[in-house]
Order: structure tokens, then sequence, then C-alpha cells
């Protein structure tokens, strides 16, 4: 199903495919690294010496041992920087779907402005009288209290995690365990969280499926003026702007609608009443 391009779905996207190219280089990097290094292990030279070029390497007095035993642990660490990255992408489009809700008077401008974040996708449905998918949302808002376990509780596991842990349904178990390798049912609180590669996959895959959800629960509730109105703006601020010239304008406007709003179906005589409401 074709969806709806609109500037925060975009940029979520960009966002969203950069960080995930950026960490699996990042994973890719330390494994080629530490594989290269291995022949060198018993090397007594530090590494700087070997790559003085190397202006990372030369900041730092390491033995190649001891490079190579970082990179070996590496997956960890960039799994605990990357996974607050990922989740506070998805919860900043969360806000801006609502702020759309609020265009349409779904929901208040406050409650737009001022959402609990931890209650984002509930309101979404509340509001568009629809559900997202409960597997995915569950496995999301454990993901989510992982996060905040990582910022706030320096890796120390919570009530909320473990609480957000045991609501998960079978499905949901099911696909942690398919990706992750694990069950977040055995965290215990006050113990040490452990996040790796497992669940920064599956947060992405997560993130992805509910953006995409959201999406398209936006292109089928919605009212048409709304969405009329969001193209019109989008291509003013930006697009390539609002032609002066009625002929070109028409086309131009028609050719925005069908290349980034395929899913909304926006007819040239919708487009045209939406311009006469429109001041720019």
């Amino acid at each position: 199903m074709p969806l709806a391009q609109f500037p925060a779905y975009r940029q979520y996207e960009q966002m969203r495919r950069s960080v995930n190219d950026s960490v699996m280089g990042l994973f890719a990097g330390a494994g080629l690294a530490s594989l290269l290094l291995h022949p060198m292990v018993n090397a007594a030279v530090p590494l700087s010496l070997i790559y003085p070029n190397v202006e990372e390497i030369s900041r730092f007095d390491l033995s190649i041992e001891k490079a190579r035993a970082i990179l070996d642990d590496a997956g960890p660490h960039i799994a605990n920087m990357a996974l607050p990255y990922l989740m506070s992408l998805h919860e900043d489009y969360m806000g801006s779907c609502l702020t759309l809700l609020a265009k349409d008077q779904l929901i208040s401008d406050r409650a737009a402005s001022r959402p609990v974040v931890s209650k984002m996708h509930e309101d979404f449905e509340g509001a568009i009288g629809s559900p997202l998918p409960s597997d995915s949302l569950q496995q999301f808002h454990v993901l989510r209290e992982m996060r905040n376990c990582l910022i706030h509780r320096s890796g120390v596991i919570d009530d909320r995690l473990v609480a957000a842990a045991s609501t998960c349904s079978k499905g949901a178990l099911a696909g942690w365990r398919n990706v992750a390798k694990n069950s977040p049912q055995a965290l215990k609180t006050g113990g040490s969280l452990k996040v790796g590669t497992g669940e920064l996959v599956l947060g992405f895959a997560v993130s992805k499926l509910l953006a995409r959800a959201v999406n398209e629960l936006l292109v089928r509730e919605l009212t048409r003026d709304t969405w009329i109105d969001i193209i019109l703006e989008d291509m003013h601020e930006f697009g390539p702007g609002i032609p002066a010239n009625a002929h070109e304008r028409t086309r131009k406007i028609t050719g925005y609608a069908r290349h980034n709003y395929l899913a909304v179906h926006a007819t040239p005589e919708e487009l045209q009443e939406g311009l006469a409401r429109m001041v720019y």
C-alpha cells in the first residue's frame, strides 16, 4: 500500500535510514578492525605507531591487544548509544502525527503540543479510532523502557521495564525471541540491563512498522480537506513552491500530489478548491 510522504514522515524515514546505515557500518567496522588486528596481537608496540595518520588512534596509547578487546566488545556500547536515538526519532515523528490530528480537530492543540510521551501511540489510537499493531506496540514500550533505564538509571533494570515486559502477548514475545534471541520477561528489577545487536535490530523493525501503520491510518481517517491542505502547504514550504501561472500551477500541483501523496488520491478539483482556501 502506498504511503503519504508528508514532511514529518519523509524526515523520519531519512533519519531512520541514516541511523540504521551508520550503526550497521559501526558494527561492521568494529568486526573488520578486530579481524585485521588479530595477527598483530602479540606485537609489543602501541597501535598509534602502526597507524600514525589516524587521528582517533593517535589520541590513545593503546596496545594492539587492548584495542582488539575494545573492538570485540563494541556491540553493546553501540547499541546502548543507538537505541535512545532511535526511540527519540520515533517519538518526534509521533508528535508530528498528533499535530496532524489536531489540524483535523481530532485532538486539542494543547494535547498535541504537550503529549505524554509514554502514551503517544495510545492517544493516537483513541483519537483516530483504530488500533495500531498490538504486538509491535508492546515491543516498542519494552524498548522504550530499556531506553529510559539506560539514560536515567545507568543501565539498572527498574520496575517499569519489568512491568512492560510482563504484559507482552505470546505473539510479541515470540517476535522478540525470533529477532533478539532472548526474552524480555527474563529481566529482573535491580539487575544490569544488557542491550545488544538483537534489541537494536528489533527496534529498527518495530519503529518502522509502527510508523508505516500510523501513516496508513492517517491516510484513511483524516478528512479530504485536511489532506489537500497538507499537500499544498508541503509544496509551498518544502517543495518547489506554488507557481504564479495558472496553467503551470495546476500541472505542477497535480504532479506533486501524485508523486508524494499517491495514497491520498487527490483530484485536480480538490486541489483547486484547496488553493482557494490557502493564503500564501
